[in-house]
């Protein structure tokens, strides 16, 4: 294998394309919708509301606080009255917020000059998961470059965990790994805890919007179909690692279950969600952070310190020359590896239903949003109302085939219209509700 430094920024593989982090939702797949000039007025309502959701919401009340003073002054003292393109602006609150509060998750990006994210992206692998391999010397290798949520994210790690059951060692790659859905990280973990107990694995702090307030919420280790408990583990990192990448590498360190082989981490160790700012601004803000239950901390600004240092380039022969490999291979196809992993040839349980019942309901003013978790944020309403939207000009399809999981996690299917075709790529939780669909686009023919 090349080591890719890809960045996983998707949430549920639905994240914010412009930050490294877990997201509820995202709008992708919007239509683009061309930027207007950036007037005055325009400039001081972004720059004012988003001022007062770093206030509300961002995890560090002082630090939040500090943002929004800074953009604020910078727009009275009229340090942004000569950029009229909005890409610029959006991008220059970004460097103005990062420098006075120091945070890698923090992003404001104009989405309406985005490009639509395509459904179908032919990048490798499912859910996150790339590849999963047996090497010489009886040596299982993963290689993950994101975590999607756990619905997509649990079969397809257990059937890639089930091909390496009986590895003497057990390699986890993720240098080109951007983070993803922490419940996701804390399964993987799973594999690695004594089943006969419940570890706690990590804890997410966040604020509760509005007050200096935080509630908790924990992941736990679950059962696993196969066991990897005491089996010699490597975690192989770089500069890209980030967010849930991280945690991965830093939740098998400090619970004493593998060693970190590469590179100092990124450093982001905040999640959080997108808010609409409006006139078609959105922002990635930072509402908790991520806490070790062995540490009560984390590695957000420092990142991960490996155990064995050693350049990305370099961190899978370091691995395999301590597993006793000599000479030891570079790259995985020099390992001589048997492939134990391929995507699956059927949808999830209720991917199909769910897209039916966003089909059905397209005669109706509003959609249905009964559809969502309960405690969805206010992102994810929209991106509901947006996929309503979308969906609603295209009527009901004369058959619905499904294509494939896609490297994110989602259930691609494929439209059928007497004239044409389409193709949707839906993600739900483990609850089976609805919280994203990339899409329509249309099949080439």
């Amino acid at each position: 294998m090349k080591f890719r430094p890809v960045a996983f920024l998707a949430s549920v593989l639905f994240a914010a394309l412009a930050a490294r982090t877990p997201a509820q939702t995202t709008t992708l797949g919007a239509s683009r919708v061309a930027s207007s000039p950036l007037d005055a007025a325009s400039r001081t309502a972004i720059a004012t509301r988003l001022a007062a959701e770093l206030r509300s919401r961002y995890v560090y009340p002082d630090v939040g606080e500090r943002g929004a003073a800074a953009i604020t002054a910078a727009a009275a003292s009229g340090a942004y009255d000569r950029i009229v393109d909005m890409p610029a602006f959006t991008t220059r609150l970004t460097a103005d917020l990062r420098r006075v509060m120091d945070d890698a998750h923090l992003v404001v990006f104009d989405s309406t000059s985005r490009p639509p994210f395509p459904v179908e992206t032919g990048l490798p692998g499912e859910a996150g998961i790339v590849r999963a391999d047996r090497l010489t010397g009886g040596i299982g290798y993963l290689e993950m470059f994101g975590f999607s949520n756990p619905w997509a994210f649990k079969p397809a790690l257990d059937r890639a965990m089930a091909g390496l059951k009986g590895s003497r060692a057990l390699i986890l790659d993720v240098r080109g790994n951007g983070g993803g859905d922490p419940a996701a990280v804390s399964y993987l973990v799973s594999y690695f805890l004594p089943a006969s107990k419940r570890i706690e694995v990590s804890s997410i702090v966040a604020r509760k919007k509005g007050t200096a307030s935080v509630r908790r919420k924990s992941f736990f280790s679950e059962p696993t179909p196969t066991s990897f408990a005491g089996t010699p583990t490597y975690i192989l990192t770089s500069g890209h690692t980030f967010s849930g990448g991280e945690e991965l590498a830093y939740d098998m360190k400090t619970l004493k279950l593998g060693t970190v082989v590469g590179e100092v981490t990124g450093g982001g160790a905040n999640p959080g969600e997108q808010i609409t700012v409006g006139e078609g601004v959105t922002a990635f803000i930072p509402t908790g952070r991520q806490e070790s239950p062995i540490t009560r901390s984390n590695w957000e600004k420092r990142g991960v310190q490996p155990d064995l240092k050693a350049t990305a380039a370099d961190a899978l022969a370091v691995t395999m020359r301590r597993l006793g490999q000599t000479p030891a291979p570079a790259t995985v196809e020099a390992a001589s590896p048997v492939s134990v992993f391929s995507r699956r040839t059927m949808p999830l349980v209720g991917s199909e239903a769910m897209l039916r019942r966003l089909l059905a309901n397209l005669n109706a003013p509003e959609p249905d949003y009964t559809l969502l978790p309960s405690d969805i944020p206010d992102a994810g309403r929209e991106a509901l109302a947006e996929t309503h939207r979308r969906l609603k000009p295209l009527g009901t399809p004369k058959a619905i085939r499904f294509r494939k999981p896609d490297a994110f996690g989602n259930d691609v299917f494929e439209l059928i219209y007497p004239d044409r075709s389409f193709v949707v790529a839906i993600t739900l939780d483990r609850a089976g509700n609805f919280i994203g669909l990339i899409g329509p686009d249309r099949v080439a023919t």
